[in-house]
């Protein structure tokens, strides 16, 4: 019980840590249900939850670092962020990502990449306001996230698995890609024959 205990505090402050690096250069994040190994719960109660969900009866975004260390003490709760606010968000499949990535281009290299559990799937953080554009949106598993949706930010644990960063934030200065040029460096590889 008391190494369980132990390495729950670790992963809250681990959680903490990366949600007030977040914060600190003007994220806004939601704190989200919390899975257990078995099941979402409330976090702060063993209460289950349908999903990931945010566990604040608002569901506003939060971006005051005072507020989220207060939150994300309390629990390990899942790190969520709504999309339109500061940012779109691009879902492409991760080989499509990884092919971009090999090449010299700078615009998928300058924006934030999670990719999922299952390293199947990627999503790029690109600029607010970004429109899919019609040669990526043909592609089969491209698509735009929804604005107003709120999406699972690493470290977020999830019933398949923790989402990870293949691109930290910080690696980019935390700004968003810039949308048009990332799905033209998207295209440019489809193009070139990866599909």
């Amino acid at each position: 019980m008391a190494v369980e205990l132990a390495m729950h505090a670790d992963r809250r402050e681990f959680v903490r840590s990366e949600v007030l690096e977040l914060v600190s250069h003007g994220w806004g994040v939601v704190p989200g249900s919390v899975w257990d190994g078995q099941r979402y719960t409330q976090g702060h109660t063993g209460l289950p939850t349908v999903g990931l969900v945010p566990v604040m009866v608002s569901g506003r975004s939060m971006s005051v670092a005072r507020e989220a260390w207060s939150w994300w003490s309390v629990a390990p709760y899942g790190v969520l962020a709504r999309v339109g606010e500061k940012f779109e968000v691009l879902n492409v499949s991760s080989d499509l990502v990884s092919a971009a990535l090999a090449t010299d281009d700078g615009a998928t290299r300058s924006c934030p990449v999670m990719r999922s559990p299952d390293g199947d799937s990627a999503r790029l953080i690109v600029t607010q306001g970004t429109r899919l554009c019609g040669a990526l949106g043909c592609l089969a598993g491209v698509t735009l996230v929804r604005g107003g949706s709120l999406v699972p930010l690493p470290p977020t644990e999830t019933a398949d698995g923790a989402w990870s960063w293949w691109i930290h934030p910080a690696d980019v200065g935390y700004r968003s890609g810039n949308g048009t040029a990332v799905q033209d460096a998207l295209i440019s590889q489809v193009r070139g024959g990866w599909v």
